[in-house]
């Protein structure tokens, strides 16, 4: 089982375990692996549905070229490019009131049961976006199989 040290005490460290605990137990001993914590990048992804740590859940095994360390610097918000082309995300309400920006990040923010995951689904199918990178956080597992389902489609799935 991997764990990420998160913290220290007077005679140990904390853990943030990343996977199942079964079988750990207070005194269990920690081996590190002297490896930094790594996803998988690249085309390879596309269309694929994943956990927290790049892992299909599918199941199926993704050979990706390259793989992007988790603990990494951010990039110089200086040497980013700026926003300056419109992409239609195929929303009118969307489109005719809140212009979006091709490389902006979006953040849908509201309470539960008034349409976001319907809003998202549409976004991914309608949008004249080449890749759509889709971030479920704080979902439970089956609303998350609800989405792909019902709101993402096959259609919405083939630009992820």
């Amino acid at each position: 089982m991997q764990a990420e040290v998160v913290g220290f005490t007077d005679n140990g460290i904390l853990l943030m375990p990343l996977g199942d605990l079964t079988g750990v137990s207070t005194g269990s001993l920690v081996f590190p692996t002297g490896n930094q914590l790594k996803v998988p990048v690249g085309k390879e992804l596309l269309g694929k549905i994943l956990d927290g740590l790049g892992r299909p859940l599918d199941g199926s095994n993704i050979k990706c070229e390259a793989m992007y360390n988790l603990d990494s610097d951010p990039p110089n918000p200086l040497q980013r490019k700026r926003i300056t082309d419109i992409i239609p995300t195929g929303v009118k309400a969307i489109d005719g009131f809140l212009t979006c920006g091709i490389g902006q990040r979006i953040g849908i923010f509201a309470g539960s049961g008034v349409g976001k995951s319907t809003l998202l689904g549409m976004i991914a199918k309608y949008s004249e976006a080449d890749v759509n990178v889709i971030g479920l956080i704080g979902e439970r597992g089956r609303e998350v199989k609800e989405f792909i389902e019902k709101d993402l489609g096959e259609e919405g799935l083939k630009n992820q």
